[in-house]
């Protein structure tokens, strides 16, 4: 219900909504982007930059709703509630990944000698994450997000201890965003670091080095020869994102698996090449491994049934906003056709998981 404050007069074509919302706000930020302005075509500067904007947003969403444009720089926010360590991750991981290749396309398709095309592998990326209470108001017929939380991840755009630390391309995580989606910062190898704003005091950050995990990814999985079981190919009207969600998450797995439960192990700090997993079902409990790990376009799992075998699942997604490819292939000895053929048959359940997650946002 929408209401002006009591006591607060309400101004002309101001709409105040009391009830505070615990978000994760997340802010991408292109680096670099006055100087490349400055040095730029008017015109045209500001479309390509639009565009790589634009390419992240698309790959953000829908776990992030777009709040609003700030000219270089998205704002985007999520229910904290429906959002965990692991999954902002990824996310930023993906996000970071389609603005390189887009940038690169953009780079190599132009046969354009101007600045604003020439300049274009000057930019780069930054985002800011942070977890708070937010509230919503509509301002000539726009909705804001307002509060202190908000003010501080927009003040730690320009945070001076990124530079400090020597990196340029990175995601700058507030220690209570760090601390409300149970991430372990040390394991990750995140910089500690603290910023200070006058009226805000002390806020603890922890920087993440984005060139650093570009370089360190692992390479594609080549599959065994001459040993696949069965395939899938299904049309889902869901983004990338969200069914990836699905496919990875433990706590969203047992509702379409036909599992009891998936105990996760995350040495590293965050899911990805080498995570051990238990599910079980039935008593029976199959371990298994992430083989390889590209956040919303692909992923390998191997799992390892005691009496049985083990099977190798390759997940491969391609699409946009609104609809998904999700093509599955199974790898393994005879013996494990059985059970190649029973996770083949719990995939008819994820369109209907889909369903009931859409329908709770």
């Amino acid at each position: 219900m929408k209401s002006t404050l009591k006591g607060t007069p309400r101004a002309a074509g101001v709409t105040i909504a009391t009830g505070l919302e615990r978000v994760c706000l997340l802010l991408a930020d292109l680096s670099g982007y006055t100087a490349y302005l400055a040095n730029s075509e008017p015109d045209h500067a500001p479309a390509l930059a639009g565009d790589l904007v634009e390419t992240v947003v698309r790959q953000l969403s829908p776990t992030f709703r777009l709040a609003k444009l700030e000219g270089d720089a998205a704002f985007l926010v999520a229910p904290l509630e429906r959002l965990d360590g692991p999954m902002l991750l990824d996310a930023i991981d993906a996000a970071y990944d389609a603005f390189r290749r887009r940038m690169q396309s953009v780079t190599a398709a132009t046969t354009c000698d101007c600045a604003s095309c020439s300049r274009v592998p000057d930019l780069d990326l930054k985002f800011v994450v942070h977890a708070g209470s937010v509230v919503r108001h509509r301002v000539a017929g726009r909705e804001e997000l307002s509060g202190t939380d908000a003010i501080i991840a927009h003040r730690l755009l320009k945070a001076d201890s990124p530079s400090a630390a020597g990196l340029t391309r990175y995601a700058l995580l507030t220690d209570s965003c760090v601390q409300a989606l149970g991430l372990d910062a040390a394991a990750l190898g995140m910089v500690p670091a603290t910023e200070h704003y006058e009226h805000l005091g002390e806020i603890p950050v922890h920087l993440f080095d984005l060139e650093y995990r570009t370089a360190t990814q692992g390479r594609p999985w080549t599959p065994p020869r001459r040993a696949r079981l069965a395939e899938a190919d299904l049309h889902l009207q869901a983004a990338p994102m969200a069914v990836w969600d699905q496919l990875t998450s433990p706590r969203l797995r047992p509702g379409w698996e036909g599992i009891e439960r998936v105990e996760e192990a995350v040495v590293s700090g965050r899911r990805g090449v080498g995570t051990m997993s238990a599910c079980v079902a039935d008593r029976l409990a199959s371990v298994e491994e992430i083989l390889e790990w590209r956040p919303f376009e692909a992923f390998v799992r191997r799992a390892s049934v005691p009496g049985v075998g083990r099977v190798a699942a390759q997940y491969e997604l391609t699409g946009d906003d609104e609809m998904t490819r999700l093509q599955v292939r199974w790898y393994g000895p005879a013996a494990t056709a059985a059970l190649a053929a029973t996770q083949r048959a719990n995939l008819d359940r994820l369109p209907r998981a889909l369903e009931t997650k859409h329908a709770d946002r």
